[in-house]
């Protein structure tokens, strides 16, 4: 695993934030020029660049960002990131390289057979050596990519999405598991998720490097073949099976996406999916959506 970048001064940080806030005004006449939409998130720059500005945005994105493209993955390249202490909801963004093609979530539909097939396999092979990351310090803890807390959609009750980090997974199971609720069910039913999700818990799994958040928004295809992983914010240390069990998260066995997840690794993973599919409905009334 290459080392983690450190991160520029603060006060660097804040004086690029000044220099970003023009960039999003000057895109407004950009996009208005061009006759394209202004997206407030993405916001689109000449020169092949973007400024992501988003509610999820943060510093550990920028570091997993740095790592995954000094690895040789089709990443960004990050050209600056700031702070906002300013905007609460929106505190940082990151100006980065645009990368080509679309999202394989809209060009699915149009691939061949073989382009498809080629996509699966590139998705395999780069996730596979992802996971064989080891850090540089032995620990298994459940944490960002700098051993920060973790933000993801998954993770039931934390507010902005953001919890953790935890020493260990035990502690992250623990964490998962006190929000579970019968509200939306049966107590017997509870009873017998509850029992079935504690057989997935009872189960040490390796501790590995992790998108996070896998899903077909975040694959840039162009031409037939993967030209990028966008969207890093959710990077970071998870057990072994969870890119694969969130990513198909109230799919349906046949939908192509379903598919997809299973040709590219998930298939390993398919009891640890059911039973993650009992944690998501004990816990799924406490989800920060």
């Amino acid at each position: 695993m290459p080392p983690t970048s450190r991160l520029l001064p603060h006060v660097f940080r804040l004086l690029l934030g000044y220099l970003h806030s023009y960039l999003a005004k000057f895109s407004a006449h950009y996009c208005n020029a061009l006759g394209v939409p202004f997206d407030r998130q993405i916001v689109q720059l000449p020169f092949g660049s973007v400024l992501k500005w988003s509610d999820g945005t943060r510093l550990e994105e920028v570091q997993a960002m740095m790592v995954a493209r000094a690895a040789g993955f089709p990443v960004p390249k990050v050209i600056s990131y700031d702070e906002h202490p300013d905007c609460p909801h929106t505190p940082v963004s990151i100006l980065m390289t645009r990368l080509p093609g679309e999202e394989l979530a809209w060009v699915e539909e149009y691939l061949t057979d073989t382009e498809r097939h080629a996509i699966q396999d590139e998705m395999r092979f780069m996730l596979s050596i992802m996971r064989n990351w080891r850090r540089a310090r032995k620990t298994q803890s459940v944490s960002s990519v700098t051993g920060t807390d973790i933000r993801s959609v998954h993770i039931p009750g934390t507010p902005g999405h953001r919890t953790g980090p935890w020493e260990s997974e035990v502690a992250f199971n623990e964490y998962l598991l006190s929000f579970a609720s019968s509200w939306s069910m049966t107590e017997k039913q509870a009873q017998k998720d509850l029992a079935l999700a504690k057989t997935l818990h009872s189960v040490a799994h390796p501790i590995v490097f992790s998108r996070g958040d896998l899903k077909p928004q975040n694959i840039m295809v162009h031409e037939g073949r993967v030209s990028g992983f966008i969207d890093w914010k959710s990077a970071g240390w998870y057990p072994d099976y969870w890119d694969y069990t969130t990513a198909l998260k109230f799919q349906q066995k046949g939908f192509w996406w379903y598919d997809f997840v299973m040709a590219t690794g998930g298939s390993r993973y398919q009891v640890e999916y059911e039973l993650q599919t009992t944690v998501v409905r004990l816990t799924c009334d406490s989800l920060p959506y």
